[in-house]
């Protein structure tokens, strides 16, 4: 019933979008492990802008009532940071959302919000006035906000979940730097609908996969909106010293006028928002409790395949534990990810494999510091084994067993910053021998061949933060594996340093990459230099990159493409208050210049004009226009050495996203890619629907369509030289996602997606010039090998999740999957999808408990 329901609506949708031309396209060699993404040239840009992120609208206010404030020197940046005293308490308040009660009357406000967006440096509207208190004890932070609103009816409530922060509802933001450092800060959220989230930042960037345990509240009254906060210092790192040196800033977000406010005025032409935080005295003498967090788990999952049922039983645990007040100690003993969604697995006919984000949590949280150098990914761990696709058989046996992931141990990582601001982080992980089983066709005798041996991954930070804004780090990977199989070791060196001005950033990285092979060892290198201005609408950058022949840091990093050097240069134009009928808009201009390092060979080049819109009635639109010089592929051929020539091009497109504030809204997207002097062009188009049939309910459809015809690409091997043709490949992905909130800790979520793509080979084939052009070739196919494609995959994810206590979670999980892949590179949408139907469908039912317990609260029950 299930497969019925959603093949009508997918039909509905799509059989318009799916009848394209059935030219001759796409030689594939087999589609093993491979089969995975398209992540080839060209690159046709889709927006460059995430729109989502951007919605944000003004009411009236005009030029006129811009309220003038005195400008830095443009030689200097001026911050002036408020200070705000925190006063110490021996009582707790009742953390419910109405901050009226006795406790707060003593504290002193913090109040006269400025205007973030759109008009930059406003004061507050009379008729929105914002102020906070905080209090703090040995235990915890307590935070009181009152968002005044003189007409509460149009105060938006959209529900939400966890982190879900970016919904049509008012937002809270309390956000703590513990070493006033103008980097680095905790963030912790609340909406008017009573959800919260919290975040890590640093600089402009901001990590919603961090997660704590902490209380907020909040309620709706006559006057505005309110909000409480208990922030306990188990979610803190701070240095052991009498007087804290915190800093801190206050946001607030009204979504029905589209403005947002902070405490200290933060100044958007100018350096980065974390840089603009207030000062917060009075916090002094803490005496925190034992930081010991445990979060044990039980799991069973039914799993329903081709007639075979399976059931499973897990428990484990993860724990959190203060080391000390600035380290903290994560551990993860018997992992279980038996409900990560699942992977956005495309048909992949591209020289590199597919990457895939990360989703479970662990690899998630608090890792910032291990993103410093860009070599280490997380996936890696618990990956497909390395000897996978290399196992050798006779012609008499099988493969029956064959584990696609090596079986993860335990992890830990440790991470925290020292009172002389120094960043330390530690993370190892450990999976088990993989082995493949194969089984002799006359004699039944079975062997094993161990295609991932017991392994050991290691990551190592020190980053050391110096001149209020800056930072130098070490990063180290190290992936060392049983037996005589390949290890590695990736180090990296990174300056990041914004001058005194706020007006320039400026960043290196240097990288080198050893691999310990058992017949030698492969070494490489990798960097980068980059300079930005940060400051006033003019905004420039220029970068260089570099990777050479042997840069190699995929044992626990991801890079493919090596023997490369770019030259990239950025100028743009931001006019960030409103103007005429635009909130904002900014049009940025950008040229990246391409080379093989050895031998020297210019590649390609490409410039890029992205203008983007953003209206007072809240429309976002804007385009690309791209022109691409002849492109000589170093990795097309499969052959080192061997390029593929790729005539000269362009691209148009642009999009359209419309007032997400509304019941209903729509994004769309739309683009050409074509080349001069030669036949290959490609269409894209992408249209997504969404409705907001409550503060409940929301429901967001995309449809994705692909179409590429006549592109160059590899076929097969002949001999040693590679075989190419004309390719066509039509692809269409269909999405539906909705969730109904019952309130901020219960919901009922649907995850649908089902991606289908054909590809078709030209039979007249060719092989390569030394310039990689093409000639004319004698290759025909063998009876047993087609290259063409035909790759569907639908899932289908119902998930009921309940937060019964804080850090507490409750969910149950149903999943249906079907896979097929052949080789009918002329099938048709709709018949694809029978054909998908015609497979054996997978059901999974999981349910999965996990309970916070902090050990401090346990030691008062056993006292009781």
């Amino acid at each position: 019933m299930i497969h019925k329901l959603f093949f009508c609506l997918v039909v509905l949708f799509s059989s318009a979008f799916a009848k394209a031309q059935t030219t001759p396209t796409l030689p594939k060699e087999k589609v093993p492990d491979s089969i995975l993404k398209k992540t080839e040239q060209p690159v046709i840009p889709v927006s460059v802008k995430k729109v989502d992120s951007l919605l944000k609208k003004t009411d009236t206010i005009t030029a006129k009532q811009l309220v003038k404030k005195s400008q830095p020197e443009p030689d200097s940046l001026v911050i002036n940071r408020k200070k705000y005293k925190a006063t110490r308490v021996t009582t707790v308040p009742q953390i419910d959302g109405q901050p009226f009660e006795k406790f707060w009357d003593n504290i002193p406000v913090g109040n006269n919000f400025v205007m973030v967006e759109p008009t930059n440096g406003q004061k507050e509207r009379d008729t929105h006035k914002t102020e906070f208190k905080i209090a703090y004890d040995d235990n915890a932070l307590y935070v009181a906000a009152y968002l005044y609103d003189n007409d509460p009816d149009t105060i938006l409530r959209q529900f939400s979940q966890r982190d879900q922060i970016d919904v049509q509802a008012d937002l809270f933001g309390f956000f703590l730097n513990t070493y006033n450092n103008q980097i680095n800060q905790t963030r912790f959220f609340a909406t008017s609908a009573n959800a919260l989230g919290d975040a890590i930042a640093e600089g402009g960037r901001e990590d919603f996969s961090y997660n704590v345990v902490f209380k907020s509240e909040t309620s709706i009254g006559h006057r505005g909106w309110f909000v409480e906060m208990k922030i306990p210092y188990r979610t803190l790192r701070f240095p052991e010293i009498e007087k804290q040196d915190w800093s801190f800033q206050i946001f607030r977000r009204i979504r029905s006028l589209n403005e947002e406010y902070t405490y200290n005025f933060l100044d958007i032409t100018q350096g980065i928002g974390t840089q603009y935080d207030a000062i917060m005295t009075g916090v002094e003498n803490i005496n925190p409790p034992l930081r010991l967090n445990l979060y044990p788990y039980a799991t069973v999952i039914h799993d329903r395949f081709d007639g075979v049922n399976t059931t499973q039983y897990n428990a484990g645990m993860d724990l959190k534990y203060g080391i000390n007040d600035a380290f903290t100690l994560d551990a993860s003993l018997i992992p279980d990810f038996g409900q990560v969604a699942f992977d956005q697995v495309e048909l992949n006919l591209g020289p590199f494999e597919q990457l895939f984000g990360e989703n479970r949590a662990f690899f998630n949280e608090g890792t910032d510091l291990f993103n410093k150098g860009n070599i280490f990914f997380s996936r890696r761990i618990g990956q497909t084994p390395s000897g996978f696709n290399n196992i050798d058989v006779f012609d008499d046996e099988d493969i029956i067993d064959n584990p696609s992931n090596a079986q993860l141990l335990n992890a830990v990582k440790v991470t925290g910053r020292t009172a002389k601001r120094l960043g330390i982080g530690f993370l190892n992980a450990i999976t088990e021998k993989t082995e493949a089983t194969i089984e002799n066709n006359n004699s039944g005798e079975r062997r094993t061949v161990v295609t991932e041996p017991f392994t050991n991954y290691n990551m190592f930070v020190l980053d050391q933060q110096f001149s209020k804004n800056s930072s130098i780090a070490l990063s180290n990977a190290s992936t060392i594996r049983n037996g005589s199989f390949t290890d590695a070791n990736v180090t990296a060196i990174v300056l990041d340093h914004n001058d005194k001005n706020g007006a320039n950033n400026y960043n290196s990285e240097i990288k080198m990459s050893n691999r310990f092979t058992p017949t030698g060892t492969e070494t490489g290198y990798a960097g980068e230099l980059n300079w930005r201005k940060t400051e006033g609408k003019w905004r420039q950058r220029l970068g260089y990159f570099f990777r050479d022949k042997n840069w190699n840091p995929n044992d626990l990093g991801r890079n493919f493409r090596n023997n490369t050097q770019t030259i990239a240069a950025d100028l743009s134009y931001n006019q960030f208050t409103p103007t005429g009928i635009f909130n904002r808009f900014d049009v940025d201009l950008r040229l990246r210049h391409r080379r093989q390092m050895d031998p020297d060979l210019h590649t390609n080049t490409d410039i890029t004009l992205n203008p983007f819109f953003f209206t007072r009635e809240r429309l976002a639109f804007g385009a690309d226009f791209v022109l691409y010089s002849r492109d000589l592929d170093q990795f097309e051929s499969r052959k080192t050495g061997q390029v593929v020539r790729y005539e000269p091009g362009y691209f148009t497109g642009g999009f359209i996203s419309t007032d997400y504030r509304k019941k209903f809204a729509v994004d769309f997207r739309m683009g050409r890619f074509k080349r001069f002097d030669d036949t290959e062009e490609s269409y894209d188009f992408n249209f997504s629907p969404r409705y907001r049939f409550s503060d409940e309910f929301l429901l967001i459809y995309r449809l994705s369509w692909n179409k590429n015809d006549n592109r160059i690409s590899y076929v097969t091997t002949d001999g040693v030289e590679p075989i190419v043709s004309r390719r066509d490949t039509h692809s269409v992905e269909n999405t539906i996602s909705g969730t109904y909130n019952f309130n901020n800790k219960q919901a009922l979520s649907l995850s649908f997606r089902n991606f289908w793509s054909r590809a078709t080979f030209s039979r007249d084939f060719n092989e390569l010039a030394n310039d990689g052009s093409v000639l004319e070739s004698d290759y025909e196919l063998s009876e047993d090998f087609n290259p063409d494609a035909n790759f569907n995959v639908w899932n289908l994810d119902l998930s009921y999740r309940w937060r019964f206590a804080p850090g507490s979670e409750a969910s149950l999980l149903y999943r249906n999957s079907i896979f097929n892949f052949d080789n009918q590179g002329d099938i048709g949408f709709q018949d694809s999808l029978v054909e998908l139907f015609t497979q054996p469908s997978r059901h999974n039912v999981s349910l999965r408990v996990t309970y916070f317990l902090d050990f401090n609260d346990a030691k008062r029950w056993f006292k009781a």
